[in-house]
């Protein structure tokens, strides 16, 4: 007796060197299986079955999550989808496989190569037949060489068999085509494609590094600022000549206004510490003010509106748009989260986030857009949202999100918006190349997966393209702070002229000196990722003190023996926490003291006094902890209201805090730490920045910076005295110096090296 029989289909995906079967429950690579949940392994199935297309959350809750559990969703639709990528070996930032669609879904990008519908036979008499058992003979099948004379003669004798046969052959023969043809076609559509050349514009020595540059809508010149001026540049001859501006007056282009004879500048406002914007022809005349408190502004491609940045001194908190002449202000975004409506206007009462500034803004090429970037700081990274919205408003489009964005963007005349990025998240150093997307002007949404159009050496510090698409402008900044040394002059105590001491063009920071002023210890991401080095002060090379990544802020601990340091934040595992580790001062294995959130200075008193000092910045609030460098035990000591980018330091002999608390502001706050009572020294109209004691307890050394852009390194005394200790040329930038336990150098932190414009053609 004949049993019933029924069939089910079983859906096979291949993609890459990846197969999933839907009725094994399997994902293999390369034949090899791959060990993957059931969770994570149906939201795949879904996703692949309706490959190139968005699968959204909702969809996905529905048909994988209980009703009962709904609550549960976003953590167990993200804890799937990062083990799938854990499992395909993707990146959320750069995907080859899934890409994610912000707060609405995930669509799978790579292509399928084929799909394999086989019939599951489950009756106990009728042998199992699967399509990939007709693939696996296809081969031999559609050989006449492979079939037998027995063979043949039984056709002969049969011709129903000799036409399932045939149809045998015709199927196999066909599906190996289909195998063919996609395979073919995954390859091409996975071939990587040549990158853009870029070539050198400019050749700016050290001394004049390039902070801006903008090509005119013809594409026939480049405005550029450096250290020493404004100037244009004929782009195919290479004549160069100065913009005449007032004496004193420093400022960058922003903008080509499309009479191509006028410039949008941006003046940084040192002094102030409120940039403005000014209009000004090439041709001569004086510049004309256009607004106070604006920066990063861009001309629309009609030349009616110009978009721009308004913040503060932490920075930039909302977009506004106005006419060419100052008209019809009206504010279009702000620092309010990112699925938030956008006010307009004057006097709403939305607030912005703690944390969150605005940058890069670009028009499309309708001018009915913007494009910008909002960077969320938390601890110590920074996460930036690519993001479009509309003119009049209403809610953003977030495009992209990513650690490795740079704040720079610009939109062709074809659609396509280009930014830059970082091009490795495992690495420290600051290489980026360009990337572009193509936006949909009318939606703001995106239209294709990211490419990537350049790489090079340096960050990217700004984008702009001529009005025909056909030149892309962009500088590289190649500069980077380096560790100096300056004797001090035993009469004066002014620096005499420093000299270089870390002779590598990575990113060097100083923080401290051996007991016996021989030896500095300083940061460097040389080798890809951030670690600690000494140095001797009558060497060249330095010697590694730890391995690893992230690290930063070593000091001395109270009795001198050890380096206590911070291991910071870790983009390949944000969720670690940071630690303050110690390590001997010749070097060895760290011991950890203690882990803490959002760790962002650290000092110790030196011996008798026991004191360390640590802080933990939450938004505008840094809390203050002591803490035991052997054990890591803590007790809270203060809590401040600060805005971003604030400086402290502990005295030598643990009696005083010193504090800039607002970043360019005018003031610095002593603290005793016996009672926590204060007093500020007013300090003029100098904008102050870092902070660090002098070993003598007697003064602070202060970085600031001059109206005419020259920053020198003042002595500020408890009492409001002060002098200047240090000042270089407008090329020098001083970030903070650190003086020799005896008192007879100092180390500084100097940013040095060639920022430079660069092109690219026809792309």
């Amino acid at each position: 007796m004949t049993t019933g029989s029924s069939q089910q289909i079983n859906r096979v995906f291949r993609f890459g060197p990846f197969e999933l079967s839907e009725h094994e429950g399997e994902l293999r690579k390369n034949g090899v299986r791959i060990k993957l949940q059931e969770q994570p392994f149906r939201v795949l199935l879904e996703l692949v079955a309706d490959a190139g297309h968005m699968v959204s959350r909702e969809e996905l809750q529905q048909k994988l999550w209980p009703t009962d559990t709904f609550g549960e969703l976003d953590l167990g639709l993200n804890t799937a989808v990062r083990k799938l990528r854990q499992a395909l070996g993707d990146d959320a930032d750069e995907p080859r496989y899934i890409e994610t669609l912000a707060k609405r879904g995930y669509r799978f990008i790579a292509p399928v190569a084929s799909v394999a519908a086989a019939a599951l036979t489950t009756s106990k008499d009728a042998p199992a037949m699967a399509a990939v058992a007709v693939l696996g003979n296809s081969a031999a099948a559609a050989s006449p060489d492979a079939v037998d004379d027995s063979t043949l003669a039984t056709a002969r004798e049969n011709p129903s068999k000799n036409i399932r046969w045939s149809r045998v052959l015709a199927a196999a023969c066909a599906l190996a085509l289909l195998i063919y043809g996609a395979v073919v076609t995954w390859r091409l559509a996975n071939r990587a494609t040549p990158l853009a050349t870029e070539q050198q514009i400019t050749a700016n020595p050290p001394q004049a590094p390039i902070t801006a540059a903008v090509v005119s809508l013809d594409g026939k010149y480049v405005a550029y600022a450096d250290t020493t001026g404004v100037y244009i540049r004929h782009i195919d001859t290479g004549e160069v000549r100065p913009l005449q501006l007032p004496k004193a007056f420093d400022a960058a282009p922003t903008g080509w206004f499309p009479d191509g004879t006028h410039l949008l500048l941006t003046s940084a406002g040192a002094a102030q510490g409120k940039p403005s914007l000014w209009k000004v022809s090439i041709l001569g005349g004086s510049p004309q003010q256009l607004m106070e408190n604006a920066s990063e502004a861009a001309i629309s491609p009609d030349g009616s509106k110009i978009a721009f940045l308004r913040g503060d001194a932490v920075g930039s908190l909302e977009i506004w748009v106005m006419g060419t002449d100052g008209s019809n202000l009206h504010r279009v975004a702000d620092a309010t989260a990112p699925g938030a409506s956008i006010p307009l206007g004057y006097g709403t009462g939305s607030q912005p986030l703690t944390g969150v500034h605005l940058s890069g803004v670009a028009w499309s090429p309708d001018g009915r857009r913007l494009a910008y970037l909002r960077r969320v700081k938390e601890a110590r990274s920074t996460l930036l949202d690519l993001e479009t919205v509309d003119l009049d408003g209403g809610r953003p489009k977030v495009l992209r999100n990513s650690t490795q964005l740079l704040p720079v963007l610009c939109w062709a005349v074809d659609g396509r918006l280009f930014y830059a990025y970082r091009d490795s998240p495992a690495s420290e150093r600051g290489d980026s190349g360009i990337w572009w997307v193509r936006v949909n002007q009318k939606s703001g949404a995106l239209e294709n997966r990211p490419m990537q159009l350049t790489k090079g050496s340096g960050r990217i510090g700004g984008l702009s393209v001529s009005a025909d698409g056909r030149r892309l402008v962009l500088w590289r900044a190649n500069s980077s702070p380096q560790v100096f040394l300056a004797e001090i002059d035993g009469q004066t105590g002014r620096f005499k002229t420093p000299r270089r001491l870390s002779l590598d063009d990575s990113t060097n920071q100083v923080y401290a000196w051996t007991p016996d002023s021989r030896t500095v210890f300083f940061s460097s991401n040389r080798s890809g990722t951030t670690k600690l080095y000494r140095q001797a002060i009558d060497q060249a090379v330095p010697e590694v003190l730890v391995e690893g990544r992230g690290n930063f802020v070593a000091r001395l601990n109270p009795d001198g023996t050890r380096i206590l340091f911070v291991d910071g934040f870790n983009t390949l595992d944000p969720a670690l926490p940071q630690r303050i580790l110690s390590v001997p001062l010749e070097g060895g294995t760290p011991q950890a003291v203690l882990q803490w959130p959002s760790i962002h200075n650290m000092q110790c008193a030196q011996s008798p006094s026991k004191l360390c000092l640590f802080d933990s910045l939450q938004g505008s609030t840094a809390h203050f902890f002591t803490f035991d460098p052997e054990d890591g035990k803590t007790q809270e000591f203060a809590t401040l209201q600060v805005k971003g980018g604030f400086s402290w330091m502990l005295s030598q002999d643990g009696s005083q805090l010193a504090l800039n608390l607002e970043p360019l502001g005018h003031r610095v706050t002593f603290m005793a730490v016996s009672d926590k009572s204060t007093h500020e020294v007013e300090v003029n109209q100098w904008p102050l920045a870092n902070i660090d004691w002098a070993p003598d307890g007697k003064s602070v050394l202060v970085s600031t910076q001059t109206a005419n852009g020259t920053r020198p390194i003042l002595g500020v005394e408890p009492n409001g005295n002060y002098r200047v200790l240090l000042e270089g040329d407008n090329t020098t930038q001083l970030w903070w110096a650190i003086e020799s336990p005896d008192g007879r150098y100092a180390a500084l932190t100097e940013v040095t090296g060639a920022n430079n414009v660069w092109m690219v053609e026809n792309f």
